[in-house]
């Protein structure tokens, strides 16, 4: 940094010019907002709606202009000084400045790309948006994946390729990546070999770029609000209901009226009433805050990029360490290329993030406080009720605020609110992620024209442990008399403060990776393009010391790619895929593809039609042999173990007998994917339209499994895994833009939207009813009894099927017969609903106004299903009683209940999957909005800066779902939340 700023003051004191003119395309239409930088890029001005720009720079300084949609263009000091105005060439392709796309161990023109492949540029979205992890921007913005991983709905994630290799995306900040190219079918993504299964979602950082300095500075202040918090009944509802469940089960009362008036109206510390969700306990926000800073620059020889960053998270407890509680991440990565001559290129990246947490021991508060019922115990005992001579308050080592003691009983004599005060410190967060590239370009030009070698060696770490102080703490419980004052203390536990620090729960986590790939690239007499590449790829990932075998991939790569006048496009590629999972013999398969491509509209017959401005048609198919499905290692090996002790010789003799657990099978061989990909791009109206849509077919054949119902049951030791079952997937992505000027408006709307199905063909299965088999099904189906209300009365438990799920009464749930045959239990399960949505869709708006702009995205998704479970819904024996129980069978409510009797005891019958907890999980949700000014330029000259942006956004604002209140509830963790933010962008 020191060394640019000094070059950046090299030239500082030679004669300066001020050089007024204006900026014009090729057809002498001026050029708004187009960018001019002298001096190494420290002198910045910008052009106006007319074109004009006044900018003072040194005489013998070159200049450099930028426009989007335009080639930038660097004029030496002899060509502007002689110039009376300036003209910039419309960047070549349909797709102007962002027509180079990164697509499988190259970069391409996106006329040019044969497959299915959608791309998304973060440095263009965050002059619009500034969310900040790369993992949550990819939610709704690309046609075709689900989610952030799956794409097209396959049912698992797809392999993430970082700068050329497969990394953890989780640490990546948005202002690190230049640009994110998603490979959706088997021809775009087959390099990638056994990895490649499922689609790849590649991810290319940015870097430095020569004769361009740039510093940009980003921060912005936060806060986050819960959407919901649990609501969880008071101690004397509880009480109440707690009786009335008693009684259902025939059993007498637990709680008396003159105990559940005194903790309705009582003294709340004699007879307690906690709500561990109130403000008590809890903020209503969590501050939040993130600075981080991009420097890039440099000169032929060599040009750098560096990104660091700090971002902390803090806690919604208000009490004890939770107040304390915080999480900082800090991140830096540096990315070198290095010119070593003039044959020869290479770079270095290297990454760090380290993770740190801390706050107080224990479980995590969320998960733990839905179990304590309100009034189990008093938390927190007042010194002031307590008699001032009781030996135990005064021997006392620990106390809170020097206002309380901790409240318990002998059975809960750990709790919640104890240990967020007492229990010590603990560093749950505490991980360290470093990762390296080294990457080599050798240009063999000489020896052949657009002949080049390449390599990439890549190295990560990823560790985390927990770093803890553990204090142990006494409990008291109080003995009251009449005036609603301690008398006596009954101390559990002890209080002691050894300082010792503890390391545990260590693990890692560490991937090699690396492939070398001769490539060809040339184009004869303009119209004939050959391409080629044949690569060795491979990578090791290994998950801890458990993790004994690791993850090995290894294939060898050849891709042949032909283009005729870029108009006639065809691409063959294929790999040859290894792996360690499969016996000797067995470990090898050739996996090919097919790709064609025509662009129509270069056509005699289409270039003439005024509303087509683009169109490429495209097919693909393939075959993939891989090891993806393959959870282990050795499943073709038969395997034997112990089968108990056998005795002789009257008892004095024993020994263990050994026998078969699982057959052997040496021909198990790879999984196979079939791909078939049709579809077309098009830019219609002049590109007010862009249109992309595919249609997909795969089928997942020989998936792995141990076929139990091919053979009898007593041989179910001797079965072996087997290639048998079969799944098939299809569906339509579809991407929509629309980009529209309206006098100084503009607006830009964007959907996309994915339909996807499946069906089990084949899988190993035996039922005694057709209706219960998965085949002809999804593979996401959802198969439960199908309620039919509740029972109202004895009579109709007598006259209705027996239900082999415990004993049943009025107001329990009643279940269908399916098969009629007077017993329901497993056999009545159906297809209820499914877990994936088939349809999922985004939208984004963005509005541009002078300097104005307001950004939406959204997201949703509709036909999957889920279920209301866990003990917030199930509720059954002495669990604590949620706000759903209200609405309970009684024979006053039998007409209107929609949840079914209390009982205090288990309740088999009731809690168990069926369609009566299930509900509809569809829904809009607004992920993004943000509201942006641009300073004009005339204030960000004044500044000394080239651009200056302010913002202020929200994340997660709200669903729109008539199952909303369930959806944005979070019982068992941290609550879901939406966040407000005030930022700043400084770019210098």
């Amino acid at each position: 940094l020191f060394s640019i700023d000094v070059f950046g003051q090299s030239i500082k004191n030679e004669i300066q010019i001020t050089l007024e003119s204006v900026v014009k395309d090729e057809e002498g239409n001026p050029i708004k907002g187009a960018k001019l930088y002298g001096n190494s890029m420290s002198v910045y001005a910008e052009t106006d709606h007319l074109g004009k720009f006044s900018i003072s720079i040194p005489k013998e300084s070159g200049l450099l202009i930028e426009a989007d949609g335009f080639e930038p263009h660097l004029y030496s000091s002899i060509e502007w000084n002689k110039l009376k105005e300036f003209r910039l060439n419309s960047s070549l392709g349909f797709y102007k400045d962002q027509n180079d796309i990164n697509v499988a161990f190259k970069t391409t023109k996106r006329e040019n790309i044969i497959g299915a492949v959608s791309v998304i540029h973060p440095e263009e979205i965050r002059k619009y948006d500034n969310d900040e992890m790369l993992s949550s921007v990819l939610r709704g913005r690309i046609p075709g994946l689900l989610g952030t991983s799956n794409i097209r709905g396959l049912g698992s994630n797809a392999l993430f390729v970082v700068d050329g290799l497969p990394r953890d995306i989780s640490t990546i900040k948005m202002s690190e990546v230049e640009q994110v190219s998603v490979l959706k079918d088997l021809n775009s993504s087959i390099l990638y070999g056994n990895s490649g299964a499922n689609g790849v979602i590649l991810v290319t950082t940015k870097r430095g770029e020569a004769n361009k300095q740039r510093i940009n500075v980003t921060g912005y202040y936060g806060i986050s609000t819960p959407k919901l918090l649990p609501k969880y009944l008071s101690s004397a509802d509880y009480m109440e209901l707690y009786n009335e469940a008693r009684e259902n089960d025939g059993l007498a009362v637990q709680y008396s009226e003159e105990q559940i008036l005194n903790y309705r109206t009582g003294d709340k510390y004699r007879y307690p009433n906690t709500d561990y969700y109130s403000s008590d306990y809890l903020r209503g926000y969590s501050p939040f805050f993130n600075v981080e800073t991009e420097f890039s620059g440099g000169n032929e020889f060599v040009v750098f990029y560096a990104n660091s960053g700090w971002r902390q998270t803090n806690s919604y407890l208000n009490f004890g360490e939770g107040k304390n509680q915080r999480t900082n991440v800090f991140n830096l990565r540096g990315n070198i290329d290095i010119k070593v001559s003039s044959f020869l290129k290479s770079s270095i990246d290297a990454v760090a993030v380290l993770n740190e947490g801390y706050g107080p021991t224990g479980s995590s508060y969320w998960s733990v406080v839905n179990n304590f019922k309100p009034n189990e115990f008093t938390p927190l005992l007042p010194i002031d009720r307590i008699d001032a001579e009781n030996e135990l308050l005064i021997t006392r080592k620990n106390d809170i605020y020097g206002q309380y003691l901790l409240g318990g009983t002998q059975s809960i004599r750990s709790n919640p609110i104890a240990t967020v005060f007492s229990g010590g410190l603990i560093s749950p967060h505490a991980h360290r992620t470093f990762s390296f590239n080294q990457k080599n370009k050798v240009d063999l030009g000489q020896l052949i024209e657009g002949f080049s070698f390449h390599t990439n060696m890549s190295f990560d770490f990823y560790s985390t442990y927990k770093q803890a102080v553990r204090y142990s703490y006494s409990v008291y419980e109080p003995v009251w008399d009449e005036n609603n004052l301690i008398v006596d203390l009954k101390q559990y536990g002890t209080d002691t403060r050894t300082g010792t620090q503890s390391v545990g729960d260590a693990n890692f986590i560490r991937r090699f990776g690396g492939y070398a790939m001769f490539d060809y690239n040339r184009v004869f007499k303009d119209v004939h393009h050959f391409a080629g590449s044949l690569l060795g790829y491979g990578s090791f990932h290994k998950n801890g010391l458990s993790d004994i075998q690791g993850t090995k991939n290894f294939n060898i790569g050849l891709r042949l790619n032909y283009i005729f006048d870029e108009k006639y496009m065809v691409d063959f590629s294929n790999s040859y895929n290894h792996s360690v999972k499969l016996a000797e013999g067995n470990r090898s398969a050739f996996s090919p593809s097919l790709g064609l491509a025509w662009v129509a509209s270069s056509e005699d017959f289409l270039s003439s039609v005024d509303i087509i401005d683009y169109l490429k048609l495209r097919v693909s198919s393939g075959i993939l042999q891989s090891d993806r499905g393959i959870n282990q290692h050795y499943l073709y090996d038969g395997r034997s173990g112990n089968s108990g002790s056998y005795a002789w010789y009257e008892g004095q003799w024993s020994n263990t007998g050994t026998v078969s657990i699982q057959g052997e099978n040496k021909n198990l061989f790879f999984e196979t994917r079939k791909d078939l990909n049709m579809g077309f791009e098009s830019l219609l109206f002049e590109r007010l339209v862009g249109l992309d849509a595919n249609f997909f077919y795969q089928i997942y054949d020989g998936q792995i499994t141990r076929p139990r119902t091919m053979y009898p049951s007593f041989y179910s030791d001797f079965i072996p895994y087997e290639n048998f079952d079969k799944t098939a997937f299809h569906g339509v992505d579809l991407g929509l833009t629309f980009n529209k000027q309206f006098g100084k408006m503009s607006v830009v709307f964007g959907l996309n939207a994915l339909y996807t199905n499946s069906e089990v063909i084949q899988r190993d299965e035996i039922y005694r009813n057709e209706y219960q088999y998965r085949v002809g099904h999804p593979f996401d189906a959802r198969f439960a009894l199908v309620a039919d209300g509740f029972f109202q009365d004895e009579a109709e438990i007598e006259n209705h099927p027996i239900q082999a799920f415990g004993d049943v009464n009025p107001g329990d749930i009643k279940y269908v017969d399916q098969n009629d045959d007077g017993i329901i239990d497993a056999e009545d399960e159906v297809r209820v609903g499914r877990w994936q949505a088939p349809f999922s869709y985004g939208v984004h708006l963005k509005l541009d106004w002078e300097n104005f702009t307001l950004f939406v995205l959204g997201n949703g998704q509709v036909g999957a299903d889920s279920y209301k479970d866990g003990n917030y819904y199930w509720v059954d024996g002495n669990k604590k009683y949620s706000e759903v129980v209200l609405n309970r069978w009684t024979e006053d409510t039998k007409a209107t209940a929609t949840y079914p009797r209390l009982s205090s005891l288990s309740s088999n019958n009731n809690f168990r999957y069926s369609s009566f907890w299930l509900y509809q999980n569809d829904f809009l949700s607004i992920d993004r909005v943000q509201f942006t000014y641009r300073f004009p330029g005339d204030i960000v000259r004044t500044v000394r800066m080239k651009d200056l942006h302010i913002y202020i956004d929200g994340s997660n604002l709200f669903r729109l779902s008539k199952y909303r209140d369930i959806q944005d509830l979070n019982v068992n963790g941290t609550p879901y939340s939406r966040s407000f933010s005030l930022g700043v962008k400084m770019m210098f």
